[in-house]
């Protein structure tokens, strides 16, 4: 990868992504507008809130040490502790760490001893956010992407957390994060697996939906297909598991499963009866992760303020372009790694770096179905059934963006009669991954112009419509 020898700092004419111009339906309208106004009545309270606890949370939250770093530079340069003036990028690392887990648990993931759990991160996350634009970027950084680790030479990124937490993990992370992409990194979280499944239930969990029944006794994970509620264990065993029928390159589904379920925890987080809870949840959320010191409260009521207009539209999902390889190391051992592929990694980087438009950039990964959650679908009511709004729902749980909402016919004409998935130029794929929920409807090309630009599928439907049960049986055809 080209290395950037200084962070760019966005520009004010920098354009950014266009959006699609669908208007979403009444009732998707009124839950906008009433989401609006009531985000803009709490803030101040949500402030309020925020510093009448400051120093209590302050004080509570645990902190990564600042230590210094082999190649001469201190933690608080990797780890800048404070966001610029327009952009502010959040490192978000997940470790396999075992601390704290049940025996049943323990059993099944195995011990620290026995994998190294605390010294390696197998989540590595960049998140990119421009409050002044009201935008995010989650790009996703593969565990076994082969890279040139400062002070220690080539490896897989995820063996750049040596040390742990507390041993300079999260600083050399950092670091490597900006050789690659050119960024600064202001804040850093980090989550093991007990903390990942105590913030899921701090938010009183997550409602998903999934195509197929799914079982992995690697990670506990035994669920039905169809829409349920996800506990912290749950949600943990979903996001963690790599080995499901169609996952032909597993860390590579196990990021799209990640992403999927980010989205689905976004829009439930911005329905408006959420920020009710913001009292309670801010410091129940801050006393499961590990965070730098210059994450503080008043930071995030700063942010908080600046990121209230970020709609689930303005949060874009990407994996750094890569494809499998396999290697031999200096000891003519045969090492699995991932490779980046270029110029695409470079790419996507320099567009999120400085602000530009990402295209199809980072949307699918090698021999892997596109994530719900960078698919952008609608649902179009022809004749206002509220069967419209149950597809709406299960879309929006099974962590699509749904964030076209629910249309009519003045916005789309499909091009024959009755129900179907309406796919736009090219994305075909995406469609594929939309009918896993919903295998009773066909699959048409939109004509030219049928879709509004940005939009990759709806899903079109009338009263007459029903819903199909959800499967019993794992899927025999792969949506690829």
């Amino acid at each position: 990868m080209t290395p950037t020898k200084d962070p760019t700092t966005p520009t004010d004419d920098a354009p950014g992504p266009e959006r699609s111009g669908a208007h979403p339906h009444p009732h998707v309208r009124r839950v906008f507008l009433a989401g609006t106004a009531t985000i803009s009545a709490f803030i101040t309270v949500v402030a309020a809130i925020l510093m009448g606890t400051y120093f209590w949370a302050s004080a509570s939250i645990p902190t990564i040490p600042n230590l210094p770093s082999p190649t001469g530079s201190t933690g608080t340069q990797d780890i800048a502790g404070k966001c610029d003036e327009r952009a502010c990028n959040y490192l978000l690392l997940g470790s396999d760490s075992r601390k704290g887990l049940t025996p049943e648990e323990l059993i099944a993931f195995g011990t620290d001893a026995h994998i190294g759990g605390e010294n390696r991160s197998d989540t590595i996350i960049l998140v990119h956010t421009r409050p002044d634009r009201r935008e995010v970027v989650f790009v996703s950084f593969p565990r076994d992407l082969w890279v040139d680790i400062p002070g220690m030479g080539e490896g897989k990124i995820n063996s750049a957390f040596e040390g742990g937490v507390n041993g300079g993990g999260p600083q050399r992370v950092a670091r490597t994060i900006r050789s690659i992409s050119g960024m600064q990194i202001h804040h850093v979280l980090y989550v093991n697996l007990l903390g990942f499944q105590r913030v899921v239930d701090a938010l009183g969990g997550v409602d998903m939906c999934v195509p197929y029944p799914m079982k992995d006794p690697l990670t506990l994970l035994d669920i039905p297909a169809g829409c349920q509620h996800f506990d912290g264990p749950t949600a943990l065993a979903y996001v963690r598991t790599r080995h499901q029928p169609c996952d032909t390159v597993p860390d590579f589904a196990r990021i799209s499963r990640q992403q999927q379920f980010l989205r689905a925890v976004i829009a439930k987080v911005l329905q408006p009866g959420e920020l009710l809870k913001l009292q309670d949840l801010i410091p129940q959320l801050l006393g499961n992760l590990v965070v730098d010191e210059g994450l503080n409260p008043a930071e995030l009521v700063y942010l908080a303020g600046l990121l209230r207009d970020v709609g689930t539209e303005n949060a874009d999902f990407r994996a750094l372009p890569t494809v499998p390889e396999g290697i031999y190391d200096s000891n003519g051992t045969f090492v699995s790694i991932v490779r980046a592929v270029q110029p695409e990694a470079d790419e996507l980087l320099r567009r999120v770096r400085e602000g530009k438009p990402l295209g199809d950039l980072g949307q699918e990964l090698s021999q892997t179905p596109p994530s719900p959650a960078n698919i952008v679908v609608s649902v179009l009511d022809r004749d206002g059934s509220p069967v419209a709004t149950d597809v709406f729902d299960i879309l929006t749980q099974g962590g699509f963006n749904t964030a076209p909402g629910v249309v009519d016919l003045t916005e789309i004409q499909p091009p024959t009669k009755g129900a179907m998935i309406l796919y736009a130029p090219g994305a075909e794929p995406m469609a594929k991954v939309v009918g896993t929920y919903f295998d009773n409807l066909e699959l048409v090309p939109a004509p030219h112009g049928t879709l509004p630009r940005g939009q990759d599928v709806t899903v079109v439907v009338s009263g007459r419509y029903q819903i199909p049960p959800p499967n019993t049986d794992e899927p025999v055809e792969c949506p690829n």
